[in-house]
């Protein structure tokens, strides 16, 4: 059974892959609209696809709040 992993990647970079301004995704990192991961104490990774479902989930009304 082989599962595939996404490949982490650095803030900048997936700034740039959405279209957005790198300082806006780390706005919404440390309110935590999506996860984050420091393997290692390295600088904040991210998956693109949980970025792009936080910025789907703003054109749709935002996220419940609980």
């Amino acid at each position: 059974m082989t599962a595939q992993t996404e490949k982490l990647m650095p803030l900048k970079e997936a700034a740039e892959r959405v279209g957005a301004r790198y300082w806006q995704l780390q706005r919404a990192a440390k309110r935590s609209c999506f996860p984050t991961y420091t393997p290692y104490n390295s600088r904040r990774l991210v998956k693109l696809s949980e970025v792009l479902a936080y910025i789907e989930s703003c054109r749709h009304g935002g996220l419940d709040e609980r």
